[in-house]
């Protein structure tokens, strides 16, 4: 199994993302390296299937989140939590209007537990469909951490993408897989085990 993502889609000109997107990437430009890496990986896989007749899978992973994160882990909703919690302002690069899909770890797992079972050979995403603006995700954690911590605005990194959001046909009609588990919930979870010092113990504390 290769665990590709959906940065493979780089700043997509189709919304939202299915499979058969060929993507939109800048194979030059600062967020290059990830994107194309996972795009050989892909590749490679399929060269291996088609030409020696390795069994293979291929998921594209979207943002996922819950429990056990490092809080220095870099990505939007560990740092927003760790901000919030700790009163320092939450980092919003851009305006905040960028949008983003967001699943829970549990979800994440049982797809690719089923996809691992199926015998489905092309890439499949698995992620949340429900999206969200990254300030409504990060005003979200304010009101369950009970934060009063600002929003600070940074400038916006180059080939960010604008819009993130999977298309789950193929996973729905060949997994019988879809997210249970709402962001409310999620959140609340993944706030409640930072919250409860666990964080500190990951980040080697």
């Amino acid at each position: 199994m290769v665990a590709s993502t959906s940065e493979v889609y780089g700043d997509p000109l189709v919304h939202p993302q299915h499979e058969g997107y060929l993507g939109n990437v800048n194979p030059v430009g600062t967020r290059g390296v990830y994107d194309e890496a996972k795009r050989y990986a892909e590749a490679i896989t399929m060269a291996y299937h088609r030409h020696h007749g390795v069994d293979t899978r291929i998921v594209r992973i979207f943002n996922t989140y819950g429990p056990h994160m490092r809080p220095d882990d870099g990505r939007m909703i560990p740092n927003f939590i760790h901000q919030a919690l700790s009163g320092s302002p939450l980092t919003i690069y851009g305006d905040g209007s960028q949008t983003r899909s967001v699943q829970y770890v549990d979800d994440l797992i049982e797809g690719v537990l089923r996809l691992m079972r199926s015998a489905e050979t092309r890439p499949v995403n698995i992620g949340n469909p429900v999206e969200y603006t990254v300030r409504e995700v990060a005003e979200a954690i304010l009101r369950l951490t009970g934060s009063e911590s600002p929003l600070a605005h940074e400038p916006l990194p180059a080939d960010d993408p604008k819009q993130r959001r999977p298309d789950i046909t193929r996973a729905r009609e060949i997994l019988g897989w879809e997210p249970k588990v709402g962001a409310e919930e999620g959140l609340k979870t993944t706030i409640d085990w930072f919250a409860g010092g666990a964080a500190k113990t990951a980040a080697g504390g």
